[in-house]
């Protein structure tokens, strides 16, 4: 007959472990959720968010995360996700992550219906303007010229737009995208989500 004498605090000790280990386990497998929530946290911190278009947001990245998954594309989603939230700025009241071109393209290849909910720099500029009480942006396809003259508006505030003033920041910039070989947006994408105004 097995001695089994002191084995039970020992048994509650590997089940305490065991427990603790599983916590672990479940808080890693809830990235997905947390980077949801901090690009449109991201994003409505910067450009203002009512609770209906942050649920917008939401929603739409989480459609975007599961489209990516059925896609095979969860690594090209994630990629994109993280490049907006740690290299993403907060500029005037636009959130722009220029920087993530690469990285749209790569998801835009692997899942163009995941990628949907990115909004091109031109799409971006008319939202922006729009928030202003503007008109304009949006021009499609949003390349070239185009692309960094959005770049411009976006880095600049309402009433560099509503007044642009010669030699400001926001015309010098715009005068610069007309030149051979400029870029002063660097990138294809500054940003994701759906509608109108200061949100997503």
């Amino acid at each position: 007959m097995r001695n089994t004498r002191g084995r039970g605090p020992f048994r509650g000790f590997v089940t305490a472990a065991l427990t603790g280990f599983s916590v672990v386990l479940a808080s890693v497998g809830g990235g997905c959720q947390s980077d949801t929530a901090s690009y449109c946290a991201s994003r409505c911190d910067c450009q203002g968010c009512s609770q209906r278009d942050t649920e917008d947001c939401t929603d739409d990245v989480e459609d975007a995360e599961r489209l990516a998954e059925h896609d095979g594309c969860a690594a090209e989603y994630s990629n994109y996700i993280t490049c907006y939230v740690d290299e993403g700025t907060c500029n005037n009241g636009a959130f722009i992550s220029s920087s993530c071109a690469a990285a749209v393209d790569a998801l835009r290849g692997c899942s163009i219906r995941s990628a949907a909910f990115i909004k091109t720099a031109c799409q971006e500029e008319r939202a922006k303007r729009e928030s202003c009480g503007l008109s304009g942006g949006g021009a499609s396809p949003c390349t070239g010229g185009d692309e960094c003259s959005a770049y411009c508006a976006l880095s600049a505030s309402c009433d560099d737009l509503s007044n642009p003033q010669p030699d400001s920041p926001y015309v010098n910039c715009v005068v610069a995208c007309s030149n051979p070989g400029s870029g002063a947006g660097g990138g294809s994408s500054s940003g994701g989500g759906s509608s109108s105004g200061g949100g997503p």
